[in-house]
């Protein structure tokens, strides 16, 4: 009853109108209000009298979003034997469908038969981008035997590659050697280092072509396919990281300035823009230009110089993680500089993070902190002081590498709402791992002394008094430097410990806000044994507190930590501590690994004193 009423009413509106336009537009309509039935026995009554391809290509349309490609699938079929003559835009539907597909292997199935129907036997010859559609579909599931199956059946007409094309087959060799290296476990390091090498020469095979193709006008390179190869390359070794800077003085221009006597260029006047710089005529002129536009452009140009591709944020990323790779830190700032200054490419949170890893691998504490200064305070994250704290330890040898810390510690401490528990860990490090200074002084003054001994001239009284009461060195020097780093952590410290009593979700029951506060609690806990044992070095240690005053305010201080220690300890095992065997595993492994580094440091800064 109810379909003999609802065809009733579909072949009301059919006569009343007919047209296929509007055929369309009431069946997408039935389709944004989730009446699929109706839409589809309207298509089907349509299909007697009407060529309704656009209301079909809505319904496959449709399914392929509820992912049902089964069902999508059979619509295409029921499509042709009502003779209804699929067009470009179906075949775009079904294939860009079956690349959002959650079941790849049977969209690669699917769209590569209804691919290689179209080659052989269809009334309508796929053209570049549906080859590219498929190639999507292949790259997502990881199917690199398909997807070169499909890029081979390009040709110089209507499925000519472009700089899409490139760019879906690299990312797919990219994917291929991020799975290999992340998932193979059973493979070795070689092994794994084999298969990423072997797409690296698969991509500078096509990376050839594509040289080719663009210096003889027939494509137009853009960011996106630069970065594309670049990426891939950045994952082999010193040699193919290095290819990424010389990649990129080919494609766009950039010079070389990890090379020696490369300087940076005069930057362009204030009011001249980017646009209108003599390299601009040269730039590709964007990014968002049709298949059919791009291949105009490249004919107009065939008697010129090839257009170089445009850099943008992208490419500033690829340029700091190939440095960062191949440790040529030195190089980063005028990379830096050029893209920001030069280019006028303003850096986004990706380019700030690898800016920042690259100083960091090179140690340069001071520059890292200038960085993190200069940062934005929404770009500012826990593991932004953490690598520079790290930037610090790793610079201990370094005297200024506490003060540069110190400053790294001031910008947590006030763009920051709390700080973070285990940057305030790192910080502390640096001001117990940071000795080298002290040594060489210590010593100074040894050699001193003993010189003096030697030619028997005792100082004199002004000078004693000088060496006593201005510059300490030694033990004295370093638990100054430690009750310094104490010091701005107290207040720091105190505000994240009060957070623990103003939660920012209200719970159901104590036992759940426990719960949730569990991970917090433990990590200011760490914190807090971490401040209980260096002020123990302090005061227990000979010559390292300058005054009975200083003592007793880290004596008192020092009680107050121990005891908010217990509290906490209280409140995370309220039945009493665990027995040994059944601690919490992440924990013990925290404070093995912060041991093992503070360790490390010490072992370094001594070695470095001798």
């Amino acid at each position: 009853m109810y379909e003999r009423k609802l065809a009733s009413n579909i072949k009301r509106h059919l006569s009343l109108t007919p047209d296929p336009y509007h055929i369309a537009q009431s069946v997408a309509g039935m389709l944004e209000k989730e009446r699929f039935d109706e839409a589809l026995m309207m298509a089907r009554m349509a299909s007697r009298n009407n060529k309704v391809e656009v209301s079909w290509n809505h319904l496959i349309d449709y399914q392929l979003k509820n992912q049902r490609l089964h069902a999508a699938v059979k619509l295409y079929n029921e499509m042709k034997k009502r003779a209804q003559v699929p067009n470009a835009k179906t075949y775009t539907i079904i294939f860009r469908g079956c690349a959002q597909s959650l079941h790849p292997k049977l969209a690669v199935a699917e769209s590569t038969r209804i691919y290689n129907f179209m080659i052989k036997a269809g009334p309508l010859k796929p053209n570049t981008i549906h080859m590219n559609a498929v190639l999507e579909v292949c790259a997502r599931a990881g199917d690199l035997e398909s997807l070169f199956t499909v890029l081979v059946t390009s040709n110089t007409s209507i499925r000519s590659p472009d700089a899409h094309t490139y760019t879906i087959v690299l990312n797919a060799l990219r994917y291929d050697s991020g799975h290999a290296d992340k998932s193979n476990i059973g493979l070795i390091d070689a092994e794994v280092k084999r298969e990423i090498q072997k797409n690296i020469l698969r991509a500078r095979a096509i990376w050839t072509d594509v040289i080719a193709n663009w210096r003889n006008a027939k494509m137009i390179l853009d960011e996106h396919l630069v970065s594309a190869m670049g990426r891939i390359l950045a994952l082999g070794d010193y040699k193919d990281n290095d290819s990424v800077l010389e990649l990129l003085e080919q494609t766009m221009k950039i010079p070389r300035f990890d090379q020696p006597n490369v300087k940076l260029p005069d930057a362009p006047p204030a009011e001249t823009n980017a646009a209108n710089l003599p390299a601009a005529e040269n730039k590709t002129p964007g990014t968002n230009m049709s298949p059919k536009d791009r291949k105009a452009l490249a004919e107009s140009r065939a008697d010129k110089s090839p257009l170089y591709a445009t850099p943008g944020n992208k490419t500033l990323s690829l340029a700091l993680t190939a440095i960062a790779n191949m440790r040529k830190t030195s190089s980063a700032p005028k990379y830096w500089s050029y893209f920001t200054q030069i280019l006028n490419v303003t850096p986004d949170s990706s380019n700030h993070a690898l800016y920042l890893r690259a100083l960091a691998g090179g140690h340069a504490s001071g520059q890292v902190a200038s960085l993190i200064a200069s940062f934005p305070a929404e770009l500012l994250t826990p593991l932004t002081f953490r690598r520079g704290f790290s930037a610090c330890i790793s610079d201990n040898l370094n005297p200024h590498a506490f003060k540069h810390a110190c400053r790294i510690f001031d910008v947590m401490a006030t763009k920051q709402r709390y700080a973070d528990a285990l940057a305030m860990r790192l910080f502390l490090q640096v001001a117990r791992a940071n000795t080298r200074h002290f040594h060489e002084e210590e010593e100074e003054e040894q050699q001193q002394q003993h010189h003096h001994h030697r030619r028997q001239q005792p100082p004199t009284e002004t000078t004693t008094t000088t060496t006593t009461t201005t510059t300490p060195t030694g033990k004295l020097a370093h638990g100054a430097q430690i009750t310094s780093a104490l010091e701005r952590m107290w207040e720091p410290f105190r505000i994240l410990t009060s957070s623990l009593s103003y939660p920012a979700e209200a719970t159901r029951s104590p036992q759940e806000e426990r719960e949730r506060q569990r991970g917090t609690v433990q990590e200011i806990t760490a914190t807090a044994r971490r401040m209980l044992a260096a002020m123990d070095r302090v005061l227990n240690e000979p010559g390292m507190v300058a005054d009975r005053r200083t003592g007793k305010l880290w004596a008192t201080r020092r009680i107050i930590l121990q005891k908010m220690v217990e509290r906490h300890v209280r409140v995370l095992y309220p039945d009493g501590p665990p027995p040994e065997g059944e601690r919490e595993r992440r924990l013990v492994l925290a404070e093995e690994e912060g041991l093992a580094e503070e360790r490390t440091a010490r072992q370094a800064a001594r070695k470095a004193s001798f």
